[in-house]
């Protein structure tokens, strides 16, 4: 979306990404000082992990927030996702 090329409902798996990395770090994922900066790491997925999170939540928030849509984790593999089957109400 931020490079104006077309999308479909892969964009959500993205979503997804940025919101379960803004649930655990309590801000957004590619967040930077300016909004040229901000776009500039989204376009490059610059994502850093702060060190607390486990390797678990780091493995399915970077399946999500790949830039190819073809190679994002769809949803079913998310919800069988070992992060959320640890959390997951029976």
């Amino acid at each position: 979306m931020v490079e104006n090329k077309f999308h479909n409902q892969n964009v959500d798996l993205w979503c997804l990404g940025v919101l379960t990395y803004e649930f655990c770090v309590g801000r957004p994922p590619f967040e930077s000082e300016t909004h040229k900066s901000t776009y500039t790491k989204i376009k490059n997925v610059e994502l850093e992990f702060p060190y607390y999170l486990s390797s678990e939540v780091r493995d399915l928030i970077s399946k999500l927030l790949q830039k190819d849509p073809l190679q994002r984790m769809c949803l079913d593999d998310v919800i069988n996702h070992p992060w959320i089957c640890n959390y997951k109400l029976n």
